[in-house]
């Protein structure tokens, strides 16, 4: 038997020894025993029981032998028996933890009927649950979850709040801070933790968990820390919230784009290049002034996207003439039109479905664009044109309907009364004017490469050398470049930097998630909980589509050999995530709208993004 608050002896479990060393070094641990399966016939236990429960209910939790460990977490794996509150139901929740034990993903996680013993504390009444976490790069990451479900972690629900701890509510921030400071002197040895918490109806916070991270939260953060700041355990210079920009810039960037964006940083865009990856200032939670679609709209047709066209048109023009003044004008250009796309920006509601690739209002004028708009924003990527063959759709059954989608006769006068509609056909323009931005700057590189007999290296170059090498100076080592260029993209770069430091923000928007391991593609395989995942067993190249994601589904996930998921619910911090990292699966978790795929299409889990995509048809 363990009181919790004595030193641990060497038998007692990681769980109860980790709670017994926390309250004894003045933590706020709820009071409890921990003891052997068969010491609970024990007189002298059960009067220490019977006085525990003097002071209200109790919870029985298995704390495993192989749980809260350095190298395993089993979160969730065990079971847990809330609202106890005589002897007789702990008997009862003793009775439920033993027939748990023999769960079949345990023991296949396991190897064998796990050892346990049986953690037996006072119960926190709730106001929130909370799941907190601080990842070897040292930031601090915070969940919350609603209180009324005992089993939010273990049913994989998603927090109803999550981001850096510094940004919750000031109090709540306080008080955790202060706990996170208290476990980290007293368990100095792990470099990263997981807390899970309880805020009780007096606004008091409770520690009811403390485990080592057996994986980290925000995989390839030594590395990247290392290209973007060597000697450093952060990234100086960033305060506040970024974001990877990786919805539009899922790779990293050419050194000439990265050259652009920086050119940009000098005249005051919130925009960082990270080891070749490009990030955005988080918006302030002040609200600008709504801006009618339907107006955007209008000033896009009418004024903006013909302006830009006649420059495009200008600097085509000049391109047989000197092209280091047409450089210079080229990036002023692009900077002007940067400020008329956030002009007729418009925001979408945050329950619309994302565009359909098929659908009228996202084809609107492509025709007119395909020689401007990019495979990828950046001004090394090839245009739609120079990769899309008209002739292959010849003889097509679709090829007449595509070429009037993307005709500008057949949507041109398209105004969808729906401001909500008007505002996707907006975001879907200002894409066009944005790629007219950037068109004469690689016009102008590709006659620089053409003329200095550089081709496609040309875009090893930021356009402060391209000017330096057309006035005639010597190049930089293109070969080191080069190399630089391909270590950048080996990097994994972190979704999101608070203060410099990684943290695995909940996506807010459909078909996002939080993403776990590498990139995978497959065919969807919908399943509604681990009992049909069983009973249909799916290929082991399949994407398995859950609502939820629990522990024991993610073992058996990884016994049918099943290696990519996507689930509707959950969070960073959440027992799932923690496993499906642990486990090495690919996943999507609380990705919404997931479930709304049809089963057998074939989608990509892009993992550096944190995006879901629908493959096109013609390569599934």
């Amino acid at each position: 038997m363990l009181v919790l608050g004595d030193l641990p002896g060497p038998d007692a479990a990681p769980k109860s020894a980790v709670l017994s060393r926390l309250l004894h070094a003045g933590l706020p641990v709820p009071p409890g025993l921990a003891v052997a399966p068969e010491e609970l016939a024990d007189p002298d236990i059960r009067r220490r029981l019977h006085a525990l429960l003097s002071g209200g209910p109790v919870i029985v939790r298995a704390a495993l032998a192989s749980e809260d460990t350095a190298d395993a977490a089993a979160a969730g794996l065990g079971l847990s028996v809330p609202d106890c509150r005589d002897l007789g139901d702990i008997d009862r929740a003793a009775a439920a933890i033993a027939d748990a034990a023999h769960d079949p993903w345990l023991l296949r996680y396991s190897g064998d009927v796990p050892a346990y013993q049986l953690l037996v504390q006072r119960q926190v009444e709730r106001r929130w649950l909370a799941v907190a976490a601080a990842d070897r790069g040292g930031a601090r990451t915070l969940e919350l979850h609603d209180a009324t479900r005992p089993d939010a972690l273990a049913a994989g629900a998603s927090p109803t709040w999550s981001g850096p701890l510094a940004l919750a509510e000031p109090a709540l921030a306080a008080a955790i801070t202060s706990i996170f400071d208290h476990v980290a002197s007293a368990m100095s040895e792990v470099p990263a933790l997981d807390l899970e918490l309880v805020v009780d109806p007096t606004g008091a916070v409770w520690l009811v968990q403390a485990r080592p991270l057996a994986r980290p939260l925000v995989p390839g953060w030594p590395e990247f820390c290392a290209a973007v700041a060597p000697d450093q355990d952060h990234i100086p210079g960033l305060p506040g919230l970024w974001r990877l920009d990786g919805e539009h810039n899922p790779a990293a960037l050419s050194p000439a784009h990265a050259g652009v964006i920086a050119w940009l940083i000098g005249q005051g865009s919130s925009l960082r290049v990270l080891g070749g990856w490009l990030y955005e200032r988080a918006a302030s939670s002040g609200r600008t002034a709504a801006i009618d679609p339907h107006h955007a709209l209008a000033e896009l047709r009418q004024r903006h996207l013909p302006g830009a066209r006649r420059a495009l048109e200008g600097f085509v023009a000049g391109l047989a003439g000197d092209l280091r003044p047409l450089l210079a004008r080229a990036l002023e250009h692009l900077r002007a039109i940067l400020v008329v796309h956030g002009e007729v920006r418009v925001e979408l509601p945050r329950d619309l479905p994302p565009p359909d690739p098929q659908a009228l209002l996202s084809l609107d004028g492509r025709g007119d664009y395909l020689d401007v708009l990019p495979a990828a924003w950046d001004i090394a990527s090839p245009a739609l044109a120079d990769l899309f063959d008209r002739s292959c759709l010849e003889g097509h059954p679709d090829g007449a309907s595509i070429e009037q989608a993307t005709s500008s006769s057949a949507v041109r006068e398209i105004v969808p009364a729906d401001p909500q509609r008007a505002a996707v056909l907006v975001r879907e323009l200002d894409d066009h004017l944005f790629a007219l931005g950037l068109a004469p700057l690689r016009r102008i590189y590709l006659a620089a490469g053409e003329r200095l007999g550089l081709g496609a290296d040309v875009f090893l170059l930021a356009p402060d050398e391209l000017d330096h090498a057309l006035a005639g100076r010597d190049l930089p080592d293109l070969a080191a470049r080069r190399h630089q260029q391909q270590y950048f993209v080996a990097l994994r770069p972190p979704p999101a930097l608070y203060d410099g430091r990684p943290v695995p923000l909940s996506p807010r928007r459909r078909w996002s998630g939080i993403a776990v391991g590498p990139p995978v593609r497959g065919r969807v395989a919908l399943r509604s909980d681990l009992a049909d995942l069983l009973a249909r067993p799916p290929e082991p190249d399949a994407v398995v589509v859950l609502p939820a994601l629990t522990a024991q589904a993610a073992v058996a996930l990884r016994a049918l050999g099943v290696r990519a998921v996507c689930c509707e619910y959950g969070g960073a911090l959440s027992h799932a995530a923690l496993m499906a990292r642990e486990l090495g699966l690919s996943a999507l978790i609380g990705c919404a709208g997931c479930s709304e795929l049809a089963d057998g299409s074939t989608v990509e889990l892009d993992t550096r993004a944190g995006r879901l995509r629908l493959a096109p048809k013609d390569m599934s």
